[in-house]
């Protein structure tokens, strides 16, 4: 279960001497970690810098709770940890991670509302530092490529995207919580539940998507397989028809080299083969499977304007694409490496 920031009311235990410890516990799942923040007991024995940073709190949950953490200005949070406004360099690539996270929340978009909403513009986002797992809260601006033209006016994304990163099992998962159009600040009414919509419902998703990563298919295993019907290896076509392949190999490539701070000259990637496997089987034509709410992808790619080892290198990649059936929600589990070219 995700453990997302959203503001609940405050639990307070005793604490002596005449103090107590106020539980913080900014998330919308029961297992949170809770975060303690000192406050003074009682009026009379707060100064006048415990009172302003009383108010501060104060209005930092209001502007939590009145953009669902979108749009929160900047609070001394101390070394417990709060939410973070943060501004990217350049509106686009800096830093390469919300460049993907704003894409896949777009992706998701796209996938359920049938538009073809494109990036043009990162504003901010935001951050939840002292928390685990780490969540984005991002406002974009994108067009939607149908209807682009010179008098085409942006809209405004609002997307959350919480990372999971499993050193366990060796690879990177990521999921978006909300992936909407921007949702105007201000109070939410009664019915409004914001942690409901950001939670997801892991119990939709079925035992053959869960667990490990398989592994990497070999040619035997492919040829083996196809006749099952579960396997269809993507034609040139196809790739030109589905452009969110490209950003499902740069999630790869960024898993890769997680850490490198110049991803974005080596783009774009030069896609070499994508098989696609699902559950289900005998898809007619077997292209809808990649219309498949849970998928997995295997695919090899190179970066086309060189590599950043300084070599011609290939790279295989298995992407697992999952979804819960729930608005604005796509999960990615991705792991990448390095082999020789071919």
């Amino acid at each position: 279960m995700a453990e997302i920031p959203c503001p609940i009311p405050s639990s307070e235990d005793e604490q002596p001497p005449q103090r107590k410890q106020k539980l913080e516990t900014l998330s919308c799942s029961a297992s949170a970690k809770s975060v303690p923040v000192i406050a003074d007991d009682g009026d009379d024995l707060l100064s006048e810098d415990d009172e302003l940073a009383s108010d501060e709190e104060e209005e930092y949950r209001r502007q939590i709770e009145e953009s669902d953490g979108f749009d929160v200005e900047y609070f001394p949070h101390g070394p417990w940890g709060g939410l973070v406004p943060n501004e990217t360099k350049d509106g686009y690539y800096s830093p390469f991670y919300t460049y993907l996270y704003s894409k896949l929340g777009l992706h998701c978009y796209n996938l359920q509302k049938g538009t073809k909403l494109e990036l043009t513009r990162i504003h901010k986002y935001i951050t939840n530092q002292g928390y685990y797992p780490p969540a984005f809260y991002i406002t974009l601006d994108a067009v939607d490529t149908t209807r682009r033209n010179s008098t085409t006016t942006p809209c405004t994304f609002q997307t959350c995207v919480v990372e999971f990163p499993t050193p366990e099992w060796g690879y990177f998962s990521v999921k978006t919580e909300l992936s909407r159009l921007k949702v105007p600040n201000g109070p939410r009414s009664a019915t409004y539940d914001v942690c409901f919509e950001r939670r997801w419902r892991d119990e939709a998703i079925g035992d053959f998507y869960r667990g490990k990563m398989p592994n990497w298919l070999t040619e035997d295993e492919l040829a083996a397989a196809t006749d099952k019907g579960q396997y269809y290896e993507l034609q040139e076509s196809d790739l030109l028809e589905n452009e969110w392949l490209q950003l499902y190999a740069e999630f790869a490539f960024h898993v890769r080299w997680r850490g490198h701070g110049g991803l974005p000259p080596f783009l774009p990637l030069k896609i070499k083969k994508v098989i696609v496997q699902t559950l289900e089987s005998g898809e007619d034509p077997p292209h809808l499977k990649l219309k498949s709410n849970n998928a997995i992808f295997y695919m090899s790619f190179r970066a086309s304007n060189g590599d950043p080892t300084g070599m011609i290198v290939d790279y295989h990649a298995m992407i697992r694409k999952t979804m819960d059936g729930k608005p604005g929600h796509i999960g990615l589990e991705v792991q990448c490496w390095a082999c020789k070219a071919s």
